[in-house]
């Protein structure tokens, strides 16, 4: 159990110092409104790891729709610093990636949940698996942002 708890605090730490070195970091939105999305999804970020991390997963779905709506948002919004055709569809591919990794850790969420309120017989439904997948499904969220983040925000944000 400590083993558990000096990881989870390590996750938490290391993602608290992703999450604040992002959001100093370099250029991709111009507009007000999409630097308002990355706030709020980093924002968001942090509330999901804490409660992936304690296993609270009735609370997770409402930042993780926050983060798809936004997903959906982004694309519709793309920066005027995204200018070439390939560039146009990278930052598209990225939003979308954002939008699928959010549906489907709302998927496996809904068992969780569900789980947690009328427990399954042991074997019927690993949850163990479950949690992994929803923490995966977590990392390609915070990787798909990291991703993202490097290609279209190279200068600081002001």
């Amino acid at each position: 159990m400590r083993g558990i708890s000096k990881c989870a605090a390590i996750v938490l730490v290391s993602a608290l110092f992703i999450v604040g070195a992002l959001s100093g970091s370099t250029s991709l939105a111009q507009s007000s409104s999409i630097k308002s999305l990355m706030g709020d999804n980093f924002q968001n970020i942090q509330v999901i790891l804490y409660n992936l991390v304690t296993a609270q997963y009735q609370r997770l779905p409402n930042q993780i729709r926050v983060i798809h709506d936004h997903a959906l948002e982004l694309q519709k919004k793309v920066p005027d610093t995204v200018q070439t055709d390939i560039e146009r569809r990278t930052y598209s591919a990225y939003a979308y990636q954002l939008e699928s990794n959010t549906a489907n850790m709302n998927t496996v969420l809904d068992v969780l949940i569900e789980h947690d309120k009328n427990p399954t017989e042991a074997g019927k439904l690993n949850i163990d698996y479950l949690r992994v997948v929803a923490a995966r499904q977590f990392g390609e969220i915070v990787t798909t942002c990291v991703l993202c983040h490097n290609q279209f925000r190279r200068y600081a944000v002001k």
